[in-house]
């Protein structure tokens, strides 16, 4: 597959421009590159063991603009709508259904008036676009129903053996554009029609999902998230509308940076730091510590600290990654380690 993408990487450099000039203003766009890697389409049917979603024409990695638009409108929803400040963005209310339309079996259904394209990866990325990768599921006889000679169902035990799975995972740029299907009136404030202002906020809207949430497959593990390059657009946070006619202000309230941008964890495995119990960032209930240095993530070895939000614990570093860390508590994982290799000796 790689061989290919190098091959027809001249045909694809052409469709590409090609379809940038067919998507017409009012519009938003801009390139957005992957924070770690991008799995879309793993549990589609393929010739593969596991799903990806290529582009049907040129084989190449595209995320779908049905994946975007579902991704934002429940972005808008759970974030921008949360909160009596920010009326107007929850589902079936006056800005979502604008943006997203209604699903309401309604005369009034309709898709909303921003088109969400696919997005296409940027031919200078598109060559090493596709990436081997890999995971192990645990206790398969379990999770399947497996039932045993004895008649009894298969129990999940730590001798059970771990199933590897290769998958093809994305890394690059995308291209993503969104669009008003009407143009509006002139706002002579601001020297722009009132569709293309439709079009900038969703465009932000999705900034902050697709760097908050992710798409795509296996993101509580920290794939899918993507980030806006060109950083000298206008940011949100900052962003204000002078038209009453377009929307409500920006909402404001926005939660600050879980990390300092640009800067990755600075703790290494091993190492014990203080460690503030904090509110899981999704929402998930999950017993979320966040590090001096801003990253966060759960206690993966031992029974979490059971302290209140704000409290700190002194907590192990087990795994560090791109977005954060898992924690431990002090000497549980090497217990952890020390019980495998016992196991591991007496199946021998």
């Amino acid at each position: 597959m790689q061989n290919s993408l190098q091959n027809s990487n001249e045909v694809y450099r052409s469709a590409f421009s090609r379809q940038k000039n067919l998507i017409q203003s009012p519009k938003e766009e801009g390139e957005f590159e992957t924070v770690g890697r991008l799995v879309i389409g793993l549990g589609g049917e393929n010739v593969l063991e596991t799903g990806i979603t290529l582009h049907h024409t040129y084989g190449t990695p595209i995320i779908p603009g049905t994946a975007l638009k579902g991704l934002a409108s429940h972005y808008c929803d759970r974030a921008w709508g949360w909160g009596a400040k920010k009326q107007g963005f929850k589902r079936d209310e006056a800005y979502h259904k604008t943006i997203f339309g209604s699903t309401a079996d309604s005369a009034d259904k309709d898709s909303g008036h921003i088109v969400f394209h696919d997005a296409w990866i940027t031919p200078n990325s598109l060559v090493d676009s596709l990436q081997t990768d890999v995971m192990t599921s645990h206790h398969s006889d379990y999770y399947s129903g497996k039932t045993l000679p004895t008649g009894e169902l298969a129990a999940p035990t730590d001798f059970d053996s771990p199933n590897p799975i290769t998958f093809l995972s994305i890394v690059g740029t995308f291209h993503i554009v969104v669009s008003c299907d009407v143009a509006g009136e002139m706002d002579k404030t601001e020297n722009k029609v009132e569709g293309q202002k439709w079009a900038e906020l969703t465009f932000d809207l999705l900034t902050d999902a697709l760097k908050d949430w992710g798409i795509g497959g296996k993101t509580n593990a920290g794939y899918g998230r993507l980030e806006k390059i060109d950083s000298s657009t206008k940011p949100v946070q900052n962003t204000q509308s002078t038209s009453s006619s377009i929307g409500p202000d920006w909402p404001d309230a926005k939660t600050t940076p879980a990390a300092p941008i640009g800067l990755g964890p600075r703790h290494e495995k091993g190492e014990i730091v203080d460690a503030k119990r904090t509110e899981d960032p999704k929402n998930r209930g999950r017993i979320w510590f966040k590090a001096d240095d801003g990253f966060g993530g759960i206690v993966m070895f031992g029974k979490p600290p059971n302290i209140d939000i704000g409290k700190t614990a002194r907590l192990e570093i087990s795994g560090k990654m791109n977005e954060g860390y898992n924690f431990a508590v002090p000497g549980s994982r090497e217990e952890h380690e020390s019980q495998k290799r016992r196991d591991t000796r007496r199946r021998r």
